[in-house]
């Protein structure tokens, strides 16, 4: 009972993954949906690093593991809400590019910390573009990777299709 359970948790957790995202865009605009995404990103980076790094049989790993398993269910969501309430304007129609280089010799805040770290600062500009040019360009390696997940998905059907046919009973299952 446990493994329908699991199921169906894992289909609605799944779900609110594949939903969230174009959520993010469509609502909160360009800005919004990369900030949201690259912490979806981060997040997992470092849920996997964590079970990666710490040995199986360790009572921390099993700790943080469960602690980092069970919060999603809040932390998706907080994401979510964070970045349409803090990068819901979008840029407008200039590139990070141009973002990055206007900010730059045309500051207005008043501070070099606010600069390099505030609203519109240098990292946000660089790690949002370096973002996007990441997903920009692993376009077609998600293509080829598409294209080959659906061949070994027809591969496996042919498989369990000719397993049934010679298995010397292949009218029961019809």
């Amino acid at each position: 009972m446990s493994w329908l359970f699991s199921i169906l948790f894992s289909s609605v957790f799944l779900f609110t993954i594949v939903l969230s995202i174009p959520v993010a865009f469509d609502v909160g605009g360009r800005d919004s949906g990369l900030v949201y995404s690259l912490s979806l990103f981060i997040y997992y980076l470092v849920y996997s690093a964590v079970r990666i790094v710490i040995p199986t049989q360790s009572r921390m790993r099993w700790t943080v593991s469960n602690l980092l398993r069970l919060s999603q269910w809040i932390i998706i969501p907080s994401l979510l809400i964070w970045a349409l309430g803090k990068f819901a304007v979008d840029a407008g129609s200039t590139s990070w590019v141009e973002r990055t280089v206007g900010g730059i010799f045309q500051s207005k805040s008043r501070s070099w910390t606010e600069w390099l770290f505030g609203r519109d600062g240098v990292l946000e500009t660089v790690m949002l573009g370096s973002w996007e040019n990441t997903l920009r360009y692993a376009g077609p390696v998600f293509q080829l990777l598409e294209g080959f997940c659906t061949l070994l998905v027809i591969q496996a059907a042919g498989q369990i299709t000719r397993w049934l046919v010679n298995r010397g009973r292949s009218d029961t299952w019809v």
